[in-house]
This record gives structure tokens, sequence and C-alpha cells, in this order.
């Protein structure tokens, strides 16, 4: 009786402790179930992380790229493949792990979108609010400006200005950080013209605390972070910095040391701007908030806002949504993402709505210029199951055009296709010939293009003997689907062996 009165109390504080639905014995059945599910994904997706794994290893042998680069899938709301690639300290060689933390640069904006969000699902904002309404006491200016505007750059106030005030070198609180601005006139009527501005977005973070009666650091930890378990974000404090975050490297661009990269001794502090520049984070938290406008934490509805199409008073629209930039994939999958860049770093968080995937990756250097095509090539291994076909093997001369500015420029060039060391050769036998290596994606035509600036979207097909094929370098956000938009380089030819 005395054990099993014991056994009782025990269970009695397990259950007020962890909670109802949490056990105290080590393994439950729940957990033998997640284990076999755990299983069954590194299964079925071991094809596709062993070929991302290896474009990205490619990739990084690459002069032009970043010192370290980190990546993170998720699918129906479950990270299926994080990894981390290159180092975060060149002189130690310390790697890049999935826990290494980059700067978001103004990639911070969707963190500070997404609490207004929460907010204005509460009813406590509304996209037609005013600032003269929301903050009395802020400066006036010559016209109302809504919060609308204010995240959708059509403010009228400017990002930088020879007028701004900055007059420390660190910023503790959001009061602080609109004394560097908030006596700088409008340089446009609101709604005249589309104009990025991160001071916005320190205004906005004001507007939040006011409809919180909270400090923005605590609403994101309370709102987000907390609630998202993003446990590796937060706001950047270059006093106290944390011991996962990444160094930061720069390329010199002059010098002796010319396309060298150089470590960033003494980083810019953003903490002028929280809200639209100055977070810190990891792909995998990054994926778990992409996972938010999946799941419900974001409702349909408020999602269906944040892409209504946007117009300036001329009632011409413009391509920026609400924090977040509409796109498509080459095969028109709807994507919405944001990719963004500060100093000594460059990312981007990639959400493909219907097929519920997100994809996040962060680099500690203002390099990897493809990275919305790197992001969109890298899901498809994620996004399709295999699906190979008989591929053109051969040395096929080619005749190549080249979108340089908009006009068409012809080069010759080489196509080699061997299965083993694909690659494709501009300008052959020159001088200043360029080598791209080609990675088959298991799945029709389609290839990986491994190019300085990032991985690059490629088909090929074979026709009666003559071959043809098409690089993609294409830009978000689009007003139409990418697929439509002009190639990079499209080239033809034939399978004649080089003499």
């Amino acid at each position: 009786m005395k054990f099993t009165y014991i056994k009782l109390v025990i269970t009695i504080i397990c259950i007020v402790i962890l909670g109802i639905h949490v056990g105290c014995s080590p393994i439950q059945p729940d957990n033998i179930g997640n284990e076999q599910k755990s299983k069954a994904i590194i299964s079925e997706y071991s094809e596709s992380e062993n070929l991302v794994n290896y474009i990205l290893n490619e990739l990084m042998k690459l002069p032009s790229m970043p010192p370290g680069v980190s990546l993170a899938i998720s699918k129906n709301d479950a990270i299926i493949y994080t990894k981390g690639y290159g180092y975060v300290n060149l002189k130690t060689k310390e790697p890049v792990l999935p826990s290494t933390q980059f700067r978001m640069g103004s990639l911070s904006r969707i963190i500070t979108i997404t609490s207004l969000l929460k907010l204005i699902e509460e009813g406590k904002l509304s996209f037609n609010d005013t600032l003269e309404e929301l903050l009395p006491n802020y400066p006036q200016k010559k016209y109302p400006i809504t919060i609308k505007q204010l995240v959708t750059g059509l403010s009228g106030m400017e990002n930088y200005s020879e007028h701004d005030k900055f007059t420390k070198s660190s910023y503790h609180s959001v009061d602080e950080a609109l004394t560097v601005f908030s006596h700088v006139p409008l340089a446009h009527k609101p709604g005249e013209k589309y104009k990025y501005s991160t001071h916005s977005y320190t205004l906005l973070s004001k507007i939040i605390e006011k409809a919180s009666n909270k400090t923005f650091p605590k609403v994101l930890n309370e709102n987000i972070f907390s609630f998202l378990a993003m446990n590796s974000t937060a706001i950047e404090n270059l006093d106290n910095n944390s011991s996962q975050m990444s160094g930061l490297f720069s390329l010199n661009r002059e010098g002796a040391n010319k396309g060298l990269l150089t470590e960033i001794i003494t980083p810019k502090d953003y903490s002028y701007s929280w809200a639209g520049a100055g977070m810190i984070s990891t792909p995998s938290d990054l994926v778990k908030l992409g996972n938010s406008y999946l799941n419900g934490f974001i409702k349909k509805e408020t999602l269906n806002s944040v892409f209504e199409i946007q117009q300036l008073n001329s009632k011409d629209t413009i391509r920026q949504s609400i924090g977040w930039d509409k796109n498509w994939d080459m095969d028109n999958r709807k994507v919405f993402e944001q990719d963004r860049s500060a100093e000594g770093t460059r990312n981007i968080i990639s959400v493909f709505p219907d097929q519920k995937l997100s994809i996040a990756i962060m680099t500690n250097a203002f390099r990897l210029w493809a990275i919305e095509e790197t992001a969109h090539t890298l899901a498809i291994p994620f996004l399709t199951k295999p699906y190979p076909i008989k591929q053109p093997e051969g040395i096929f001369p080619l005749e190549i055009n080249e979108d340089v500015r908009g006009k068409w420029v012809k080069r010759d060039g080489t196509l080699i296709l061997n299965g083993q060391n694909d690659r494709l050769i501009i300008n052959h036998k020159a001088q200043d010939d360029e080598i791209y290596q080609l990675v088959y994606l298991n799945r029709k035509n389609k290839y990986a293009l491994i190019h300085p600036d990032g991985v690059l979207y490629s088909e090929i097909n074979l026709n009666n003997k003559q071959i043809s094929g098409k690089v993609m370098y294409y830009r978000g956000p689009n007003l139409h689907k990418t697929s439509t938009e002009p190639p990079y380089l499209k080239f033809t030819g034939s399978n004649k062996s080089l003499q």
C-alpha cells in the first residue's frame, strides 16, 4: 500500500509539473512513434539531402563564397534538414554548425511584421491607423502616414538622410533610436512613390510598444520567440555577443588584398533600428517563423491581406507587399519570401505555402548575390520526388546568347555532359573562358549550375540530335511568373566532338 501511495504521489507531481499531456516515463508510446517518424523522414529525404549537400559543398569551393553558410529546410511543420558549411572563424577553422547565429540585417523586418500582424489580429492595431492617432507626441509631419504606408515603403520617409543625428555608438531603447530621425521632414508625400526605409520600421516598433504596453524586445520575446520556440533569435548586442555568433567578413575590393576575405573587427552597430536591421538568428529559427504562416499561428485571412496589390496615389501598382515579397519558382509554385543583407551577412527565407515547405539560408559575408535562385533550386529535391530521365551525353559545341543589361550578346561555348563532371564552358579556348559546373537534379531535365553568385536553375533538352537549354538568373519580387522571365543564358548546339 505504501509503495502504491508513493507511486500515486509521484504521478500527481509529474502531472502538475509537466502538464497532463507529458509523461514521466523515460520512453512513452508517443516518443516511439516520433522516433519511427524521424527514421521515415530520414529515409524519405536521404536522396534530397545527399544532392543538396553535394551542391553546397561544390559551391563553397568557389573563392567568391562567404566563409560560412548555413541552411535549414522544413516540411509540414517539421525541420527535415539543417547543416552548416564552411567556417565561422577563418583563423581557427571553427566550423559553421546548425546552432551558429548570423546577423539578420534588414531581414529583421519580417519578425517586426509578424509581431504587428498578431496585434492586428488581436484588434489592437489596424493597417489604416495613422501615426498621428497612435503617437500624438511624435513630431508631426506635413502629411498623415498610415501603418500600411510605413510597412510598404510608401511612407515618404527617407532610408537614411543627411539630417540624421547619430549621437551614440549604441542605442538602448526604441525611444533613443527615434532621436536619430524623428526631426527629419518627409522626402515626399506618402504614397507618391516606393522608397525602402529602415527608419520607418523603427517608428513601427514604437507603435508596437504603444499598442502592447510593453517594450519592443519584450513583445518579441513573449509573442514571437518564446511561442515559436525561436530560441536562437534575439536582438543583437555587440557589447555582450552570443557565444554562438559567427564572425563577420567582408571582401576586399582594392589594394594588395583585393578579392580576399577579411574579418570585420569592429562591426557596425545596428541598435538604432532593432526592428529594421538589428536582430540575429539561425536558419532553423527562420523556417519556424516561415512555418508560423502555414500552421495557423498567422491566420489565413491575415496572410491574404499581406499580399494585396499595393498602389501608389497614381493607382500604379508596386511589386512590394507587406513585409514579404510574392514570387514564383521556375515550376510556377507560389513562394513568399524575403532576402536581405547587411554588413557581414546576406540571407533569405522562402516559403512554399502549397507544399508547406520553408527554406532559409544565412551567410557571414555580404555575398551570394543570387540567393533567391539558390534557395529555389535547392528546394527542388525536397519539393518533388526523383524523376530521372536519360540525359544527353557527349561534347556539344554551342551558340550561346547572354542577356547583358537587356541585350542579347552572342558567345561561343561548349557543353560537356558525361554524368561525372558535367560543365558549361563559355568562350571556349579563350583566355577569358568561363567554366561552370553542372549538377543533374535527378528530376527530368533540370540541372543546378554552380555560379560565383550562387546556384542557378538550368534546363537541358535534346531533340533530334539538337541540344538546347537555358540558365536562369532572376530577382524578386516579380509581378509575373518567374518562368516567363527571360533567361540569363540560352544556348543551342549539336553533338559533334571538338577537334
